[in-house]
């Protein structure tokens, strides 16, 4: 099966990591997998084994990054340019985002079936007052005729009616168990972890309030943000990341691991689902794949229910940190490794 997908422009955020691993778990599986991309992005941020084809607005296809500067009307000018010239190459077409499903469904594509993987509703990320015309594009896209697939249930709904949910997966032989999986690495110390996010409603800073409410309880407790995007403090750690190697090592270090994201609860999300496969403690506001059972959810998303979670996590006595931390790595691993999520894609492409 020969699969394209088209995409805006290589990224950070971690639904290209997604588009990466869904492409690379294809290929293994004997399928040819490509991205189209305008000719103006660059090199992809999380590697993948899939052939890239760069096209601009005219059609012309480039070997490499042309440069200049990317703009939201050229990129999806460049995909339905590029889709023309190749898309009745390939079998099946998947958008996964509202301003590629555009050219998808209106590009003329041969006998391609087209596919829309949903993997956020991204209305909540283009509010209307800011954002009106990406704003009423993503609702929008919703209502266009293309076979959809979402990663959450939670959007099911103003013309969400995805043919299943398949949820993001995960490489467990990266992101693998700490040795004392649940386990404090320090009697001295309690080291708290949350991923910096410069969006709001990441909950960053509801982690860093939170956690400078509870120090005054707990004097050993210590912050470490991984990649950034917080202002420096002498009361708080912040590491870089690069990959995911690094990243893995990363949720490994840390004691407890503080989701305190605002919105789109029941979604999976990546740092969720990271941490768990590493054997540390969660605590979140209401994700996939935590439950009861696995970790530690807030009654809801304000510091001071998230402070209360954390400490329910601190105060637990170690053997049910370590139960709790060993269900959530088997469910990781039973649920999500990747070539199991790429076979569910697989088996709608062939329906």
């Amino acid at each position: 099966m020969r699969i394209l997908i088209p995409i805006l422009g290589f990224a950070q955020q971690g639904g290209y990591r997604v588009l990466s691993e869904l492409a690379n778990s294809w290929i293994r599986m004997g399928h040819d997998c490509t991205f189209l991309v305008p000719a103006t992005s660059g090199s992809p941020y999380f590697p993948t084994n899939a052939s890239i084809l760069r096209y601009d607005r005219h059609g012309h296809f480039t070997e490499t990054a042309s440069g200049g500067r990317r703009c939201g009307y050229d990129n999806v000018m460049s995909l339905w340019a590029g889709l023309r010239k190749i898309g009745k190459d390939y079998d099946v077409i998947l958008a996964n985002h509202c301003l590629t499903a555009w050219p998808v469904r209106w590009a003329n594509s041969g006998k391609a079936k087209k596919f829309y993987y949903i993997q956020a509703y991204e209305p909540d990320h283009y509010p209307f007052k800011k954002h009106p015309v990406k704003h009423l594009m993503s609702r929008m896209s919703y209502a266009l005729d293309l076979k959809q697939i979402s990663n959450s249930p939670a959007y099911i709904g103003y013309g969400i009616r995805p043919l299943d949910i398949i949820p993001p997966g995960i490489d467990p032989r990266k992101f693998f168990s700490k040795v004392n999986p649940g386990r404090f690495s320090s009697g001295k110390e309690i080291v708290l972890g949350t991923i910096g996010r410069i969006e709001p409603y990441k909950g960053t800073s509801t982690a860093l309030a939170a956690y400078r409410l509870l120090k005054n309880e707990y004097s050993n407790l210590r912050m470490n943000v991984g990649i950034g995007n917080v202002a420096a403090a002498d009361d708080i750690k912040i590491t870089p990341i690069k990959d995911d190697e690094k990243l893995a090592s990363y949720y490994r270090s840390v004691d407890i691991l503080v989701v305190s994201c605002i919105g789109q609860h029941g979604a999976p999300h990546y740092p969720l689902i990271e941490a768990m496969a590493s054997g540390t403690p969660v605590v979140h506001t209401g994700y996939y794949p935590g439950t009861a059972a696995n970790s530690w959810e807030a009654a809801d998303t304000s510091v001071e229910a998230v402070a209360h979670a954390i400490r329910q996590v601190v105060t637990a006595p170690s053997e049910e940190r370590e139960a709790k931390a060993n269900a959530a790595r088997q469910a990781v691993v039973a649920e999500l490794g990747w070539d199991a999520v790429g076979q569910k894609f697989l088996d709608l492409f062939h329906d």
